[in-house]
């Protein structure tokens, strides 16, 4: 099974100055003993949890492939992975209002991504990689975004498409402080199943 680490295409210069390796066995550890350069990074901690999301993920997938089809080749994640990026910088700052006007407050882009995986986790076999936010239109406000995700074979395509949709457009607004525009959801990959080359777009 490829290696998660091997996928996600991270140097130290954009997980200040750790690498994956790094951070895959201070999770490993249990964190233990605390390193605050890793702590007290956003970009560390971005990609710690894409980490744990994908240990998590792959796990659970690779049980269920396995109790329907033992032998089942297990190389899928790192294919899957090789076209989902997953981006741990942060990103732009998106201002937040305040009601205090000598007063600011910003939430990161990497946070937003962060939000829209999480929310994707919750969606029965679906994978969300990678996600892209547009820029604010000037009038509106508005924000597009799109969001590339791999689908578990045999999952209904457009009863998860809805799902996840409904569940993006009710997530992300107590924490976006944008309206959201355009919602693009694009399946690029499936996770099982026949071979499909090109599966997706």
């Amino acid at each position: 099974m490829s290696d998660p680490v091997d996928v996600l295409r991270l140097e130290p210069e954009d997980l200040d100055g750790h690498t994956l390796d790094e951070l895959s066995d201070y999770l490993d550890r249990g964190r233990r003993p605390a390193d605050p350069t890793i702590d007290d990074s956003p970009a560390c901690q971005i990609a710690l949890s894409a980490l744990q999301r994908l240990r998590a993920v792959a796990g659970t997938f690779l049980e269920e492939e396995d109790d329907r089809s033992p032998g089942t080749d297990e190389d899928w994640i790192g294919r899957v992975l090789a076209v989902l990026p997953l981006e741990a910088r942060a990103g732009r700052d998106f201002p937040l209002p305040v009601a205090a006007p000598d007063t600011e407050a910003s939430v990161t882009e990497g946070a937003l991504r962060g939000l829209v995986r999480s929310i994707g986790d919750a969606v029965p076999g679906l994978l969300v990689g990678g996600v892209r936010f547009g820029d604010p239109d000037a009038e509106t406000r508005e924000v597009d975004l799109d969001v590339q995700i791999a689908l578990r074979y045999g999952v209904p395509l457009q009863e998860a498409e809805a799902q996840f949709r409904t569940a993006l457009r009710a997530g992300l607004a107590p924490h976006a402080p944008f309206p959201l525009g355009r919602l693009d959801i694009r399946v690029v990959a499936l996770i099982g199943g026949p071979s499909r080359p090109g599966a997706g777009s």
